[in-house]
């Protein structure tokens, strides 16, 4: 039986050629690993739970998240989101806890139109493992007396609770090859927190320009 399981959540608002290579890069790295998706609109991709049309929030986000937790089966949830791209190793990391979110720290942004990577070591909740019944409690406490769905409350769960993030505690790991998240200014936020050194080659990536090329 499988530790871990992908949690694919999607708005489906990038370019379909785009999130369809960011798609066929999960499945041809993730090995065997289950998935779970959870999508704005029907989508062939592991197990598909599909919400309907709602404005991209934060809110939103999460709630289609704890969804796809439920449906889980495994002690582990691996994040996946359709604007990155995740090297092999990120889905062979496994936590010593079940109950504490782990952060990849090896987390790179490529922006709109640029040919390079820009490094991004605080993490984000798209580079992730975080154990099943301890995202589900998190999640489930900051939703308790909440509607189903929010379309107002983008930066979730900061509006509701004046907090940054729904995890007070977030513990890093960094592997080998970086996850690279590109900007394309079709998702929930226009802007991203990076440093702004231009890095124009990774590895396992490569150079930056032949990246944009490949994917975009």
């Amino acid at each position: 039986m499988k530790d871990a399981t992908i949690l694919y959540y999607s708005s489906n608002k990038e370019n379909s050629d785009f999130e369809n290579k960011v798609i066929e890069n999960i499945k041809k790295n993730c090995g065997d690993l289950p998935i779970i998706s959870v999508t704005f609109k029907p989508m062939d991709f592991g197990k598909n739970i599909c919400v309907g049309e709602h404005v991209p929030t934060g809110f939103n986000m999460f709630r289609q998240v704890l969804l796809g937790c439920k449906e889980v089966q495994t002690e582990f949830i691996i994040s996946a989101e359709s604007d990155c791209l995740y090297p092999p190793d990120y889905f062979t990391f496994r936590p010593e806890r079940n109950d504490a979110v782990y952060r990849d720290a090896n987390l790179y942004v490529m922006g709109d139109h640029r040919n390079y990577y820009w490094a991004k070591p605080e993490g984000a909740t798209h580079a992730q493992i975080v154990g099943r019944l301890y995202y589900i409690e998190m999640l489930e406490k900051l939703f308790k007396d909440a509607p189903e769905w929010s379309d107002t409350e983008k930066n979730f769960p900061k509006e509701r609770f004046g907090k940054e993030d729904i995890f007070d505690t977030i513990n890093y790991y960094q592997t080998e090859n970086p996850v690279i998240q590109i900007k394309t200014h079709q998702g929930m936020r226009y802007y991203t927190r990076s440093e702004r050194v231009p890095i124009y080659s990774l590895p396992y990536w490569g150079e930056g320009k032949i990246l944009r090329k490949k994917f975009i």
